[in-house]
């Protein structure tokens, strides 16, 4: 049958429309898209992932905990963070930690340890040359013995020994006072003026000199002790105690002993070298108790509380990510730098852990919310 020209030209145009329709579907070109893979709202920050590095990565890349994504937007990287979380940024430290040195100078004898030897408290660590120091205790020791001994007889009393010989001393000396009085007045005594130059004036005089020092010795022992003599006694063993002392506490000085238990993370003296007093030689630490110091502006301090829980994250132990609590808030606020910006001293105790961790290295803390 013969197509009416209406028809026909009806057919031309529902062909010419099809084909405007598909050629405006496969030539337009998608719009560019500026939008970035995570968007954070105003009021949140950003914080790496326990173990991440730091800084956002590029939309698209894994995490090395992630495995092959679904979708074809794969999870960021980063994690997104509420306004009320905090962190900050601070150094690990032992809880308890010590620096130390000789108290007197000297040539280092020997070192006992090295650096990471785990030590019990009163562990010699090093020692100088205590040759002519331990010499002097000795001799010291040897002094306060003797003063000792003497204080015990001073305080027996009198002993008859002691007092049969000082009486015998005594009648002697008496005797021969008596014996050269007689020769004395046999040529004039004193109404000879002559007779002071003789020899028998000479005589009197020694022997009464000798039998006076005879009778003190004599009143001494019968009346033993006298108060004093124990005074002078006690006062030398004192003064012997003292310097015994002095010549231990010298000695000591010569020596560096652990004060508690810990692991020596630095020695800072090689042994036939010279040491000088008070110059940090050794520092120990107990790495069982490790924390971390941070410093917080004073207007995140309120947010914080003793025992707070807090994330930690050390470059050194990536793969790890500890955990902790606010152990100590600081009670003393300064102002930081040329910002004047007033902060406050945070302490966060690090839970037991078996990673590598050691005072100095730094961190970045993530404090948890609180409920």
């Amino acid at each position: 049958m013969a197509s009416s020209p209406k028809v026909i030209i009806l057919i031309g145009l529902i062909l010419a429309l099809v084909v405007a329709a598909s050629g405006c579907a496969t030539a337009t070109p998608s719009a560019p898209s500026n939008a970035p893979a995570t968007q954070v709202a105003p009021n949140e920050t950003t914080a790496r992932a326990p173990g991440a590095p730091a800084g956002n990565p590029p939309a698209g890349t894994r995490g090395p905990n992630q495995g092959a994504q679904a979708s074809s937007s794969p999870t960021p990287f980063a994690a997104r963070v509420t306004a009320n979380q905090i962190r900050a940024t601070g150094n690990l430290v032992s809880g308890n930690q010590a620096t130390l040195a000789f108290q007197s100078a000297g040539r280092v004898k020997e070192i006992k340890v090295k650096e990471g030897d785990q030590v019990k408290a009163g562990t010699l660590i090093a020692s100088l040359d205590t040759s002519a120091l331990d010499a002097a205790v000795i001799q010291a020791q040897a002094a306060l013995d003797s003063a000792n001994a003497n204080l015990a007889k001073v305080k027996a009393g009198p002993v008859p020994e002691d007092i049969a010989i000082a009486k015998s001393n005594l009648e002697r000396a008496q005797a021969a006072v008596i014996q050269s009085q007689t020769a004395y007045d046999r040529i004039g005594g004193a109404s000879n003026p002559t007779s002071g130059l003789t020899q028998q004036a000479l005589n009197l005089q020694q022997n009464t000199l000798t039998y006076q020092a005879a009778l003190a010795q004599y009143s001494l022992a019968v009346n033993h002790p006298t108060p004093s003599e124990l005074k002078a006694a006690e006062s030398t063993v004192a003064q012997a105690q003292a310097a015994l002392e002095s010549a231990k506490l010298a000695a000591a000085n010569a020596r560096i002993v652990a004060p508690f238990d810990g692991t020596i993370i630095f020695i800072g003296i090689k042994a036939s070298e010279s040491a000088t007093s008070g110059t940090a030689a050794v520092t120990i630490a107990d790495l069982t108790r490790m924390q971390v110091l941070v410093n917080l502006d004073e207007n995140s301090i309120g947010s914080i509380k003793l025992g707070q829980a807090a994330t930690i994250m050390v470059d050194a132990a990536s793969d790890n990510a500890l955990t902790g609590r606010v152990s100590k808030i600081g009670m003393l606020a300064t102002a930081s730098g040329t910002s004047n910006i007033v902060i406050i001293p945070v302490t966060i105790d690090i839970d037991p852990t078996t990673a590598p961790i050691y005072p100095g290295l730094s961190a970045t803390v993530m404090f948890t919310p609180r409920p």
